[in-house]
């Protein structure tokens, strides 16, 4: 049975501010599990959090098939296949130590529960072929996104890409920057500059390299600006040169040398040409051309030239043909 009204009320408070502990916890907080995870943090914010979702440990743990369990919507780890076989190996050696968190899904879904945190324990079970422990909640999309960045407060196990990675999802998915930002506990500004690195990595780099575990922004700040000055066949030359490399943080920091040691693509072959008495700059790259308008009211000329660049192009190419 789902239990949405303790873990609930706890992320209400936290989106909230309420720093109030809940009534029940008041009267007769249980001692919390064994297996619980220690808070790492001072945040008051966290410590709340915990207390309650100790106190739904201590009632309502189930074992649940890892087939009825679908993907999470907003995804906040790397699945790297050596961590999850690892993972399995623990499992199967010393058992599940921490159990799950789900939701139930809406009806009409193809399955019956969505993970909020503990995907790789939940893959680590189905390659098992065992099921996993889990506590069961019924949560919106916000508190789930508030659950997930409170439990990785705690057990900070997701890198700087993997953070990036899972803001850019949920701003996607239409939350605010100021949402997200309470839910995370990562000031505005800095969302804005992961949300930036995300969308200008070329994402095949990104996925070869995994999480690179201790490198930070300033580190795929200088990735990407390296990556956006090579040419396509030096970005393939990169991944391939960190295929063999067997841990992340070592596959970024090659991947990072080859391509700011590698010859830049080269920006221009001709440069900047000012026309139309002024009013016009032309810049001639090797496969490309900017026109840009000096006075705004000429700003129709390059609607102008994007229509008729069709006709343009059949008159060129007339005119080479016919010499």
């Amino acid at each position: 049975m789902a239990r949405k009204g303790l873990l609930s009320k706890s992320l209400d408070r936290t989106l909230s501010g309420d720093t109030a502990k809940p009534d029940a916890i008041e009267r007769s907080a249980p001692s919390p599990a064994p297996e619980a995870v220690k808070a790492r943090s001072g945040n008051p914010t966290v410590k709340r959090f915990k207390e309650t979702f100790d106190e739904l440990r201590g009632e309502a743990m189930q074992e649940i098939d890892t087939a009825l369990i679908g993907s999470s919507r907003y995804k906040d780890r790397f699945d790297a296949s050596s961590e999850i076989q690892g993972l399995a190996a623990s499992i199967q050696e010393a058992g599940q130590q921490i159990p799950v968190l789900l939701r139930v899904t809406k009806p009409g879904s193809e399955y019956e529960y969505e993970p909020v945190y503990g995907r790789r324990r939940i893959s680590a079970c189905h390659q098992l072929g065992i099921k996993v422990k889990a506590y069961i909640t019924d949560l919106d999309d916000e508190q789930v996104i508030v659950a997930q960045g409170l439990e990785n407060s705690e057990r900070l196990e997701n890198s700087f890409i993997e953070k990036a990675y899972f803001i850019e999802q949920l701003s996607q998915g239409g939350f605010t920057g100021s949402f997200i930002s309470q839910a995370i506990g990562i000031q505005g500004s800095e969302i804005s500059r992961m949300i930036s690195i995300v969308r200008n990595a070329p994402e095949e780099l990104v996925t070869s390299i995994g999480p690179a575990h201790g490198v930070g922004r300033r580190q795929w700040s200088a990735l990407v600006a390296a990556a956006g000055v090579s040419a396509p066949e030096q970005l393939s030359g990169a991944i391939k040169a960190i295929e063999a490399i067997q841990e992340s943080p070592d596959r970024f920091t090659r991947a990072l040398a080859y391509l700011t040691t590698a010859k830049p693509r080269e920006a221009t072959t001709g440069g900047a040409e000012v026309v139309a008495n002024g009013k016009l700059t032309i810049t001639k790259g090797a496969k490309a051309v900017s026109i840009k308008v000096s006075d705004k009211a000429d700003k129709g000329f390059i609607d102008w030239v994007m229509t008729h660049s069709e006709d343009l192009y059949d008159q060129w190419k007339a005119q080479v043909e016919n010499g």
